[in-house]
C-alpha cells in the first residue's frame, strides 16, 4: 500500500466508526433525510476501502498461496476482518 491508500484506508475506518457512535449521540441523525445521505456516502467510502484492500491482497506476496485467496474470502465474508489485515499486513 502506498501513503495514499494508508491514509484512505485510516479515514474509512474512523469514518465508519464516528458514523456509528453519531448515530447513538444524536437521535435527529436518525431521520430518513438525514440518514440516507449519510449512509450512501458511508457506502462509498466502504466500497473505496473493499478496492484499496483488495486489491492489497491481489498484488501482495504470501508465503503461501492459498493465503491470499483465504484473505480475499474472509474479507468478502466477514468485513470486520479488514480491521485485523490492515495493521497486520496492510500497513507494511
Amino acid at each position: 500500500m502506498n501513503s495514499i491508500e494508508k491514509y484512505f484506508s485510516i479515514f474509512a475506518v474512523v469514518f465508519g466508526c464516528g458514523f456509528i457512535v453519531s448515530l447513538f449521540v444524536f437521535p435527529e441523525l436518525r431521520q430518513l433525510k438525514l440518514l440516507l445521505p449519510l449512509s450512501l456516502i458511508g457506502m462509498t467510502i466502504n466500497i473505496g476501502l473493499m478496492f484499496v484492500v483488495l486489491r492489497d491482497i491481489y498484488f501482495r506476496q504470501f508465503d503461501d498461496s492459498t493465503t491470499k485467496y483465504i484473505w480475499i474470502a474472509t474479507i468478502l465474508i466477514f468485513w470486520p476482518s479488514i480491521l485485523y489485515y490492515l495493521p497486520r499486513h496492510g500497513f507494511k
